[in-house]
């Protein structure tokens, strides 16, 4: 199984997000584990012939200090360890603390589905103070921490300063969300869609099964803050996206030349495989940021050699640029998740380390829900369904 992930989703959702599931500080980095992982560059690594062959490894105490030393960089700034915890939970979308993301001045921009916060701190609430105390980072770290006590934010909202009461806790999530848009005599998808874990596929089923009922001719699938996860639910997105493509490759998985026989391909579900909520969309728009990487990337560069690029339409900003892939390999009690693989689609082609540029340029917009049609980036998609062209 290949796990593709990319570390600006766990830097988000682990510290932004108020997590409460940080590294064994006192964890010992045996000389045994540094030997595995220089190994592990030395033979599986996308770019082993450029790394460094002998090393003191008595210069390093953690295994990111080790990685960071590895890895060749540019283009590599992604290849990153985790516990096997830290990976468990984010496959089965569960964690601990409030469940937000926040700007460097503490407005919100994210707040994840079914968290302790979801319903009452809101995207664009701006927190001013915690328990009384002007906000910092810290005081938002040891608050989420702080399991099962409740924790009073003051947080600006339209103009209106408000109390709001929440409890941090242990908590399961979900990645993803599904909407109706009625624009005139057309039905139109939403699917705001966060990251790419394999629990995640029964939810897209569900909202593509609405979709299909309700007989969309347009599809916005919103991953703006989607930092990747694993190809398995990106194919299985591709599948949802189009049954008109059955047996033909999506993406292709190409390893260093010593790991050739590693290279896989992933299709589009065959015919007898389909379960009917399959749409067949002509075009898709995909709301986008320097935030939209990995799996998010590879899905949007799949779709090109079948729609074609003026159907594969991005609103927002550059993506991130990571058409690289991992693939997981633990010791002990870490995994380490070095890049292996390019992520090539039908015709070879591959993200570029710049990103995907966007069709129409659209600003993040936090003054607005994700899924309102008022707010920028969703407005903007709506635009160009209307009008074939950007405002």
């Amino acid at each position: 199984m290949i796990y593709n992930i990319l570390i600006l989703t766990f830097i988000l959702f682990l510290t932004a997000c108020g997590s409460n599931s940080a590294k064994n500080d006192t964890q010992v980095f045996t000389t045994q584990e540094k030997i595995f992982v220089h190994n592990l560059f030395l033979n599986e690594y996308l770019f082993y012939d450029r790394v460094t062959p002998s090393i003191d490894y008595t210069l390093f105490d953690s295994p990111q200090s080790l990685i960071n030393t590895l890895r060749i960089s540019p283009p590599d700034k992604w290849s990153f360890t985790l516990t096997a915890k830290e990976y468990e939970d984010f496959e089965n979308q569960t964690t601990a603390g409030f469940g937000f993301g926040y700007t460097q001045d503490f407005t919100l921009y994210l707040v994840r589905i079914g968290a302790p916060a979801y319903g009452k701190l809101l995207r664009g609430d701006k927190i001013l103070y915690i328990n009384g105390q002007s906000v910092t980072a810290n005081l938002v770290t040891d608050a989420s921490q702080n399991l099962g006590v409740e924790t009073t934010f003051t947080v600006l909202r339209k103009n209106e300063q408000i109390d709001i009461a929440v409890v941090p806790n242990p908590y399961t999530f979900k990645v993803s969300l599904g909407k109706i848009i009625n624009q005139g005599t057309t039905n139109i998808g939403y699917l705001r869609y966060d990251a790419f874990t394999e629990n995640s596929i029964s939810e897209l089923e569900m909202i593509f099964t609405t979709f299909k009922d309700a007989n969309i001719s347009e599809l916005i699938i919103d991953l703006r803050y989607n930092g990747g996860g694993s190809i398995i639910t990106a194919s299985a997105l591709l599948d949802n996206i189009s049954n008109a493509y059955a047996g033909q490759r999506q993406i292709y998985l190409d390893w260093n030349a010593n790991y050739k026989t590693k290279n896989e391909t992933y299709t589009f579900e065959d015919i007898d495989l389909q379960d009917g909520n399959e749409l067949t969309m002509q075009r898709v728009i995909f709301l986008v940021t320097e935030k939209s990487a990995s799996a998010s990337e590879l899905v949007i560069s799949a779709l090109n050699p079948y729609l074609g690029k003026t159907n594969v339409i991005t609103i927002g900003t550059n993506t991130h640029g990571k058409p690289v892939g991992m693939s997981g390999r633990i010791y002990g009690i870490n995994y380490y998740f070095l890049l292996n693989f390019f992520v090539r689609n039908n015709v070879n082609d591959i993200t570029s380390f710049d990103g995907v540029s966007p069709t129409c340029i659209a600003e993040d917009d936090l003054t607005h829900l994700r899924g309102d049609t008022n707010e920028t980036m969703l407005s903007t998609a709506l635009y160009y369904i209307q009008n074939d062209a950007c405002p």
